[in-house]
């Protein structure tokens, strides 16, 4: 058809658009559509194609036709229609119809005909500009359908004011149907379910608030006990072993030496933790030996315990770590095991992992063995006890000596070796109470320097002999032009800024902030479930026994344990900061405090609590300054901090 000269309507994402068509090529139509736009649509997309006109009169004619289309649409009875034609097989033409029922096929009637059947898909399927009658079946089954998706808006409608309600603190005693929802919000926030439920909190409320809106709705309706640590409870996390991981944990006996293990009872074995530390899963040995020192570090041999794939072994995968917040520890293991068993408790006989290194008097390593063994801790020290111990004790001064060694051995490789003090927080009954951490502090160092030397070392063995184990890795940092600048909170900004994230892989590489060409971790294999799998790696290689797991195993592991530990850091991140706020808020509020300017966009640390806020108000202060300020607000669930000048 020629429409060169005339006004159309044509398909442009499935709706009527009008044209005027300045010139016609083949299949090919040149358009203005009435905002004056220049337009070139194939001819197949034409619907109705309306009377000649001039282009000028175009955009007054084209309202009018609208009108007129829009007044046959409101007359058209979709359902009447279709009782004339449904038992039609075939499809039909919009002016075929049009004729049905206005008895004249005009292109208003047309163009109001194919918008009334556009808008009403119940009875017509339409393809291209024809329309095609469904069955009487096919109508049956649609109208079922949109009933029953009326009937779901209906019911979301309903659980979304119930749940604004119950997020308003509502009174819910005696609505109906509310015990099932708490069910249901119960469900979604404790074990993770996919409920609809979830899903409306999190339009509501926010993804990064649904969680925290659950809870406090179940809070306020007694379902869940406001004593344990919402945190906790957010995650999904029950501090309650399952009574099969309780009862294995009951059957186990207490360990007796065995021949076949290297006997290190007779030496002084010594450990160095927090005063509150129960998991004490490593402890170290000193011996001259013509006139070089041997050194032993002893990681507590959870294998000795656990078998994969038991009860035990299940729930601490499931776990993935020991988990440390200012409320509640929650174990990786039972007591029966953590604390008791597996822990290298004093004057007790542990199975051990053994990592003993020789060095010369210049602390010049000499070689080393990795051993299954048999230790008995005789002194159980803190760090504050081994602190005030190394200055007068032979052994501890001599390792402490090493340890700095060791330090500025790896310092000289691109090592990391800056570290900021640390706040402990611990939340009692009496109130929240806070305690820094030197880790720079010398017995601190001493085991820092002692563990990264045994796991590094087991990553040799384990590189040199093929052993498949969980390596991690770390790439180069970026370049700082000055990473020591006189203020701490500065220097940590600068150097936070270049740092990699550290990653698990079963190829040994480099893991450049600590220097190290190779490191695993085997030394906490009480509170990491990563730490435990790597030592039975060694363990079974050590007795002779085929190792536990296959490479494609250790991917599944290092896969899960990837993103539990970063779950995990989370938790313990969000507690501590929860909880420091939470203590600024009551005890620091209307205090002068001391702040660290960061950048010039208001970014701030308060000293002693080593915590970013906001400053608001004008800026005066460089990066590195130290201002006073106050605190203006506090809000400890969303870890928001704003700071203003004092």
């Amino acid at each position: 058809m020629f429409v060169e000269g005339r006004i159309i309507e044509f398909l442009d994402s499935d709706q009527l658009r009008f044209g005027y068509v300045r010139k016609q090529e083949r299949d090919r139509l040149h358009i203005i559509d009435p905002r004056g736009r220049n337009l070139s649509v194939s001819g197949d997309r034409v619907v109705v194609v309306h009377q000649p006109a001039s282009e000028a009169d175009f955009p007054s004619l084209a309202r009018e036709i609208s009108e007129k289309s829009l007044r046959m649409e409101s007359q058209v009875d979709v359902e009447l229609l279709w009782q004339s034609v449904h038992g039609a097989q075939r499809e039909l033409a919009l002016a075929e119809l049009a004729g049905l029922f206005f008895s004249e096929p005009s292109a208003e009637a047309v163009s109001g005909l194919f918008r009334a059947l556009s808008a009403d898909t119940l009875f017509f399927r339409r393809r291209g500009a024809q329309f095609l009658p469904k069955t009487s079946e096919q109508v049956s089954a649609e109208r079922t359908r949109r009933l029953r998706e009326r009937e779901r808006e209906a019911m979301r409608q309903a659980l979304t004011e119930s749940l604004r309600r119950l997020m308003r603190g509502k009174p819910v005693d005696g609505t109906p149907g509310v015990e099932s929802l708490l069910d249901r919000i119960e469900s979604w926030l404790k074990r993770k379910t996919g409920d609809e439920a979830g899903q409306i909190l999190e339009q509501i409320a926010g993804a990064a608030g649904a969680k925290d809106a659950a809870y406090d709705i179940l809070v306020r309706a007694g379902r869940v006990d406001p004593k344990v640590d919402r945190f906790l409870v957010i995650a999904g996390i029950d501090e309650r072993f399952p009574s099969a991981a309780v009862e294995r944990a009951i059957a186990l006996q207490p360990y007796t030496h065995v021949e076949n293990r290297a006997d290190f009872r007779g030496m002084p074995a010594a450990t160095i933790d927090d005063e509150d530390t129960l998991e004490v899963d490593d402890a170290l040995t000193l011996e001259r030996v013509d006139g070089d020192l041997v050194v032993g570090v002893h990681i507590a041999d959870v294998s000795a315990f656990v078998e994969k794939a038991d009860a035990l072994d299940a729930e601490a995968a499931r776990r993935s770590s020991t988990i440390y917040l200012p409320t509640a520890t929650v174990r990786m293991f039972p007591d029966r095991l953590s604390t008791e068993l597996a822990s290298l408790r004093q004057d007790s006989d542990r199975p051990a992992f053994t990592v003993e290194v020789r060095f010369d008097r210049q602390f010049n390593r000499l070689g080393y063995r990795i051993a299954l063994s048999t230790i008995r801790v005789g002194r159980r020290l803190s760090y504050d006890e081994a602190d005030q111990l190394i200055e007068s004790d032979p052994d501890l001064q001599t390792l402490h000596a090493l340890a700095m060694h060791l330090q500025q051995q790896r310092a000289a490789r691109g090592a990391i070796t800056f570290r900021r003090p640390e706040l402990k927080i611990r939340v009692e009954q009496d109130g929240i109470h806070i305690k820094k951490i030197n880790p720079n502090a010398p017995s601190r160092v001493l085991v820092s320097e002692m563990m990264i030397l045994a796991n590094g070392l087991a990553a040799d063995f384990a590189s040199v002999n093929s052993l498949p184990v969980i390596f991690r890795t770390q790439e180069p940092r970026e370049a700082v032009v000055d990473e020591t600048p006189v203020i701490e909170a500065l220097a940590f900004e600068r150097l936070r800024k270049t740092f990699k994230r550290s990653r698990l892989s079963l190829t040994p590489g480099l893991h450049s902030g600590l220097g190290l060409t190779a490191y695993t971790q085997v030394s906490s294999p009480i509170r990491r479930y990563a730490d435990l799998v790597t030592q039975r790696q060694f363990t079974a290689m050590l007795a002779g026994a085929p190792v536990p797991y296959s490479r494609e195993e250790l991917l599944r592991i290092l896969a899960s344990a990837e993103a539990a530990e970063l779950e995990i850091r989370s938790i313990e991140e969000r507690s501590t900061t929860y909880w420091l706020l939470r203590y600024l808020e009551s005890e620091q509020a209307s205090k002068v405090l001391n702040a660290v300017i960061l950048d010039q966009k208001g970014a701030a640390e308060l000293e002693d609590y080593y915590v970013r806020g906001k400053l608001t108000g004008p800026m005066h202060a460089s990066p590195g300054a130290v201002v006073q300020v106050k605190i203006e607000s506090v809000d400890p669930l969303k870890g928001d901090l704003r700071l203003k000048p004092a």
